[in-house]
């Protein structure tokens, strides 16, 4: 079952990367914490505003309408990550078919009726999903884990952010790294006994860095929704937050519904509880 936005990019997954997964959450980093003079931030506003028209300006246009060298521009496309500004703009169609997903997932003549039974059933879901077999083990493995990094695309980053307060309460130290914020000299120094857990609810964040992940030494866990086959070589394990929703797509996806917005946050709740009971039951 997939509702709401689910539209099949055709494109080659290879566009995006741990540095190039979603590029407005980069832009919009950089609007987030660069003053309104620096020359990023010029920039980064510039192709927020032209977005839908980027693909045909040309580097020269954008030099001189953000009043900076081309020189300039290409640095700023480097230090996004990518090769090229024709890297760049490959990948541009992707970028709009996520917004679009946003237009699809409130577009309901009714929303608050909507939202209040998709959210019922999605936390009816994955709360089911957790009494099964699969969510112990997964609390078996990250609890008996010293060192744990949590890797996630910058949009689902606020619920990993509230499960490391969480775990700090229960006296466990995780750390977070984003495709806005990258720390790969942390990914390579991992070994076998730590855990990389990626959080890709849709899949489509593991996808683009799949590839790459594999020189990672860390066992590796994923939490998803995309049951493609793709995964299974990469990870030691996987759970699947839900059963009512499934993807199953190896390329990179346009899904926007109440899974994505809200399941990360619900099924790290259940952890933390499951955590929680375990310290204290040992104490």
């Amino acid at each position: 079952m997939c509702y709401n936005s689910c539209m099949e990019n055709n494109s080659n997954n290879a566009y995006f990367g741990l540095h190039t997964f979603n590029l407005l959450s980069l832009l919009l980093s950089i609007l987030n914490t660069n003053d309104e003079n620096d020359t990023d931030f010029i920039i980064a506003r510039y192709f927020l505003e032209n977005l839908s028209s980027l693909k045909d300006i040309s580097i020269y246009k954008i030099a001189d309408n953000c009043f900076v060298s081309r020189s300039s521009v290409q640095r700023f496309i480097k230090s996004l990550g990518y090769d090229s500004y024709t890297q760049l703009k490959a990948g541009l169609d992707n970028v709009i078919d996520h917004e679009n997903g946003f237009v699809d997932y409130t577009d309901h003549a009714s929303y608050s009726e909507y939202i209040l039974e998709a959210t019922s059933a999605m936390a009816q879901d994955i709360c089911k999903t957790a009494s099964l077999n699969g969510f112990k083990r997964f609390c078996d493995l990250f609890m008996k884990s010293d060192n744990i990094v949590l890797a996630t695309a910058e949009d689902s980053s606020y619920a990993c952010k509230i499960f490391q307060q969480q775990m700090l309460s229960i006296g466990k130290i995780i750390r977070i790294t984003t495709n806005a914020s990258i720390n790969i000299p942390m990914l390579l120094d991992l070994n076998e006994k730590d855990l990389l857990l990626v959080c890709s609810v849709t899949g489509n964040f593991a996808l683009a860095i799949n590839n790459e992940i594999s020189n990672f030494n860390a066992t590796k866990c994923l939490i998803t929704l995309n049951r493609t086959a793709v995964f299974e070589n990469t990870y030691s394990f996987i759970y699947y937050i839900g059963q009512k929703v499934q993807l199953n797509s190896r390329n990179i996806v346009s899904f926007k519904n109440v899974y994505n917005n809200h399941g990360l946050a619900l099924f790290f709740d259940l952890v933390y509880h499951e955590c929680f009971l375990r310290t204290h039951s040992s104490k």
